[in-house]
């Protein structure tokens, strides 16, 4: 049996989207996803850092904007960085494949 790396999740955009391009000339975007958990009377919000790339990219950063609510598929990836303090953070990542 081969491995399997899907997610799919619903929610709401809750950044200014900004086209950019990579050093090698390829347009992506990054999207805050917010979705909400409810248990009793409490909602539980998780924010998912979500990459677009390409011609979806341009098409998101064209018809989306902050606070539509959206449909993403992709895989889980991973990254890391330094922060301020010289920490290194690991963020998990969901690529590609939007549908709104």
């Amino acid at each position: 049996m081969s491995d399997f790396n899907r997610v799919i999740l619903l929610g709401r955009i809750g950044n200014k989207l900004e086209l950019k391009t990579s050093g090698d000339g390829k347009q992506y975007l990054h999207i805050s996803l917010a979705t909400n958990a409810y248990r009793g009377s409490d909602t539980i919000t998780d924010w998912h850092r979500v990459m677009v790339f390409g011609t979806q990219a341009q098409t998101c950063f064209t018809y989306l904007k902050k606070g539509a609510k959206i449909l993403v598929e992709g895989s889980l990836g991973g990254s890391s960085y330094k922060n301020k303090e010289g920490q290194k953070v690991v963020v998990l990542i969901i690529v590609n494949q939007l549908k709104h």
